[in-house]
């Protein structure tokens, strides 16, 4: 799936200020490639995965995901496109509480209509959650949480993922084993794809 943005810039508030976060930014992503935003604490790399999840309004400029215009988009057609195309990992895991780490990890995939719960399995075993599947959120730790939030974004088989710092909370082994994943997933399903 491609990704495209022209000419972004974004501004927030910053106590009395408005600070530029980004500024006439472009950026090409063609299906199969993999990206790693890195800047500081508060340099926009988490607002720049909004925007191009379709969760924040653009400012200015224009971000087309698989063809489509974000800014151009209604609220209807931006939920059916993050339902059917964009896994994201976000930096706060964003777990259902309610649900056990096995309905976690397939709910996205439920929803974009790629369910496949062998395919769910695999990835708790090799993300080392298959003696959590039973277990709810609350009762794990931070490295655990995100480890069950990389799941339930990669069972989904997303056609474009944004991770927003994926490997924060993991140890360098685990931090490796998920990039790799990562990695793998970009370069694995490049068939059929927008």
């Amino acid at each position: 799936m491609s990704l495209k943005i022209e000419s972004l810039n974004h501004q927030i508030v910053d106590g009395d200020n408005q600070r530029h976060l980004l500024e006439n930014l472009s950026l090409s992503v063609s299906p199969g490639e993999c990206v790693a935003l890195m800047g500081e604490s508060g340099s926009g790399k988490t607002t720049l995965l909004n925007l191009i999840a379709g969760l924040e309004p653009i400012q200015k400029g224009c971000i087309e995901v698989a063809g489509l215009s974000l800014s151009q988009s209604t609220d209807k057609q931006l939920s059916a496109l993050r339902k059917k195309h964009i896994g994201i990992i976000f930096q706060s895991f964003n777990l259902l509480n309610s649900l056990s780490v096995q309905d976690n990890i397939e709910f996205s995939a439920k929803l974009s209509g790629r369910y496949d719960h062998e395919h769910g399995l695999a990835l708790a075993d090799e993300l080392g959650l298959t003696s959590l599947l039973n277990k709810y959120p609350a009762t794990l730790s931070g490295g655990e949480m995100q480890r069950v939030a990389i799941a339930r974004a990669l069972n989904a088989r997303p056609y474009l993922l944004l991770a927003d710092e994926p490997t924060g909370n993991l140890d360098e082994n685990n931090s490796n084993h998920v990039v790799d994943q990562l990695v793998k997933l970009a370069k694995s399903n490049l068939d059929g794809y927008p």
